[in-house]
């Protein structure tokens, strides 16, 4: 008796196999096969599944399709939300499970809402409060996740010989380097305008601040380098950081690529993390700037970059993913609201990008940001305590399902002052929690 997962359905598409690999590949990991053989299911003499229209063996898991992974292309949904053993679902139908688990994962996992026409915030992002997990009340869950999870279970229960490798949970901690220094580093023609403008305002103050830090003899706020290095060495933690590296622009403020300041600091921190790139507010839609963003990076880094995460979490469907993938990007950190906390894609397992306008599979890996600093204080306006406490929420939530918790910092928010007085002690505790 075979041990493998034979599963028929009546026609394989691209949407299938990609539906397919993401539960069996990632989320049920199990050695599995794929036919349109009625014949060689029915006499088939191991576990079985049936995704099709009908049952048509007995001792079989069958899931009855709804039709999304059959089509092409992308159209309004008809979509009602229920409930199921305490779980949301949609795409209800009889089966095993009462609802087509494999079209509601390729929904939410291919952002699928995302490509219908709909109104962005000011920065053209999709909002949270027009997804369909937020709607319904599932946007703290990683659903995917947790429906997978009941699959397996059926799967254990009906076939006790099927074999069954278990996920490991990860944690990503990641920093965002949108601005480097709040002092150092800056052409001149910057500083000098930086300095008129304070003059202008008779901020007399920033005028003091600036220039003992330019001339060595008070520290850079935003320089937290040194206490996020002690940290994660601390928890023996590999990180990512993400570098800004586009021009100056109105969303682009980093410091200036060219400077030594710059150079420094991209050699100083891959010392002891991963340095990726964060394509500039003004390369969305533009994948030679991207790539030329690219280029930059790797000139002061001396490797390759291969990781990516969105400056403003900024996404065009699906050209931004088709982009980085073109510029030798493997795995992209952007999916992650800014208005609020939780998965975007109701998963948080790595997954491979699908483009739905040409129906293939793009050897990009995505990866779910579950919380970010800013989206805590400054969209949420969470205390410190507020926000340990929802952080270690979606934490467990991770652990659970054995996915991969990734959280998104910057460096000037961990400077302990003004605004983010307190926020250090949010950091230590979401680091030792989800370490």
């Amino acid at each position: 008796m075979s041990s493998d997962l034979l599963i028929y359905t009546p026609k394989i598409t691209s949407r299938i196999n990609y539906a397919l690999s993401l539960f069996f590949e990632s989320l049920i990991i199990t050695p599995y096969k794929v036919t349109t053989d009625i014949e060689e299911y029915k006499n088939y003499n191991g576990p079985r599944l049936n995704y099709s229209g009908q049952a048509v063996a007995d001792n079989e898991i069958f899931i009855h399709y709804k039709g999304l992974l059959f089509d092409n292309g992308v159209s309004v949904q008809n979509i009602k939300v229920s409930e199921w053993e305490g779980l949301k679902i949609f795409y209800q139908s009889p089966g095993t499970m009462p609802f087509d688990v494999f079209a509601a994962s390729f929904y939410l996992v291919s952002r699928y809402e995302e490509y219908l026409p709909h109104e962005g915030d000011k920065h053209g992002r999709f909002k949270h409060a027009d997804s369909l997990a937020f709607k319904n009340q599932f946007i703290k869950q990683p659903l995917v996740n947790l429906w997978a999870e009941k699959l397996k279970s059926i799967l254990q229960k009906t076939y006790p010989a099927i074999i069954i490798k278990e996920n490991t949970y990860t944690f990503t901690p990641t920093i965002d380097i949108d601005v480097a220094y709040a002092h150092k580093g800056r052409k001149l023609y910057v500083t000098i305008g930086a300095y008129l403008r304070a003059l202008l305002n008779f901020d007399f103050r920033t005028i003091s601040n600036k220039t003992k830090t330019l001339f060595g003899s008070r520290p850079d706020g935003y320089d937290t380098y040194d206490y996020q290095q002690q940290v994660f060495k601390k928890y023996n933690l590999n990180p990512i950081y993400f570098f800004l590296a586009g021009k100056r622009g109105d969303y682009d403020k980093n410091i200036n690529v060219e400077s030594k300041d710059f150079s420094d600091l991209v050699k100083k921190v891959s010392g002891f993390a991963d340095v990726a790139i964060h394509p500039s507010y003004s390369s969305l839609g533009k994948t030679e700037m991207v790539k030329e963003e690219i280029k930059k990076l790797e000139d002061k880094l001396g490797n390759k970059i291969t990781k990516s995460r969105q400056h403003f979490l900024r996404i065009l469907w699906p050209d931004t993913f088709r982009g980085l993938a073109s510029s030798g990007i493997t795995d992209d950190y952007t999916l992650c609201y800014a208005g609020t906390v939780g998965f975007r894609a109701s998963i948080c397992t790595p997954f491979f990008f699908y483009d739905l306008q040409k129906e293939e599979i793009l050897p990009l890996k995505l990866h779910s940001s579950a919380v970010m600093d800013g989206t805590l204080n400054e969209y949420m306006f969470m205390s410190p305590d507020e926000a340990i406490d929802i952080t270690k929420k979606l934490i467990e939530q991770v652990k659970q399902v054995k996915g991969e918790f990734v959280g998104i910092w910057h460096n000037d928010s961990l400077n302990d002052k003004g605004k983010w007085m307190g926020w250090t002690r949010v950091f230590e505790t979401i680091v030792a929690e989800a370490k």
